[in-house]
């Protein structure tokens, strides 16, 4: 493969030896890949090309003879999204759309619609959008993506919930973002959502677990569990 340029989303990244990182990309062109970056920990770290959760990276990679892994040379963030950064509710939201992502993906499918979902719902949370009905709107996006999705007339729902529903299945982003839900809208849809995701799933989510994600999970259960997911 020839040196390719692209912008990504860092889905995860673990330490590599000393100095070096094994980091999952959601890429606008080429789907999920692997890939090794060197030389970004230690004494003699390159200060600027430590990738961040939530922001959106400038990526440079090529493939690494006899691996599976690709070499990331460059990684430069775009738009850094600090307002999720400062606000572990947005985050909790924020980790859980990226393990989403990351165990229904597979690297070298690129699937249409996917790396825009992502990047828009964290321009949504990090534009101070409600964080449940933010992840509501995302699985929805994403499981129709996947083809997942049976449509909402395929359930028996509250007009509030099919009204929601019909908004994120038939408006783009920027309208349906801004719709606001009610605690029971809200804890209706997850549910709908909730076993597609788990039907399809042949583990839990650790992020669902830590964080069920509904409308009235307490702030301070959130914060006691900060340090379990980083």
């Amino acid at each position: 493969m020839a040196i390719q340029k692209t912008e990504a989303l860092l889905l995860r990244k673990k330490n590599l030896r000393e100095t070096s990182l094994i980091l999952s990309f959601f890429t606008r062109d080429f789907g999920k890949i692997h890939g090794v970056l060197k030389g970004v920990r230690g004494s003699r770290a390159r200060g600027n090309a430590n990738p961040l959760y939530f922001s959106l990276d400038e990526i440079v990679f090529y493939e690494k003879k006899n691996s599976d892994l690709f070499i990331v040379s460059h990684c430069e963030a775009q738009e850094i999204f600090l307002n999720i950064l400062k606000d572990w509710d947005r985050a909790s939201v924020a980790y859980y759309i990226l393990e989403l992502v990351d165990v229904f993906t597979e690297p070298g499918g690129k699937v249409e619609g996917v790396f825009d979902a992502l990047l828009n719902s964290f321009r949504a949370l990090d534009s101070k959008k409600e964080p449940a009905a933010t992840a509501r709107l995302f699985e929805v996006r994403f499981l129709m993506t996947l083809g997942l999705w049976p449509g909402s007339s395929a359930f028996k729902l509250t007009k509030g919930a099919a009204s929601t529903l019909a908004c994120f299945e038939q408006n783009n982003w920027q309208v349906s973002s801004k719709v606001k839900l009610t605690r029971a809208v809200g804890d209706e849809i997850k549910k709908i959502t909730g076993k597609i995701i788990t039907d399809n799933l042949e583990r839990p989510l650790k992020t669902a677990k830590l964080f069920p994600l509904s409308d009235n999970l307490d702030t301070h259960d959130l914060s006691n569990k900060k340090q379990r997911i980083l």
